[in-house]
């Protein structure tokens, strides 16, 4: 009895190399995971930077301060 069970354990199962094109496939799919994961990061750090990221609930305008130079041109010099 021990005969049958020594040769089960001793059984190496065969492994085939991967179908054609599976190799490629699986790089490529791991590559455009890390671009999409950079890109997705690279977002949140931008949006951070740029305040719209943060959980202040910041709703300032984007519009710039108004200047007290007068852009008419030399309408005040005769």
């Amino acid at each position: 009895m021990e005969s049958d069970s020594s040769n089960t354990q001793k059984k190496k199962t065969t492994t085939f190399p991967p179908q054609r094109g599976q190799v490629k496939a699986q790089i490529f799919e791991s590559f455009a995971n890390t671009v999409t994961s950079m890109f997705s990061k690279l977002g949140e750090v931008v949006a951070k930077i740029r305040g719209e990221g943060g959980s202040e609930g910041n709703s300032a305008s984007s519009t710039p301060p108004r200047s007290s130079f007068n852009s008419d041109g030399n309408s005040d010099i005769s």
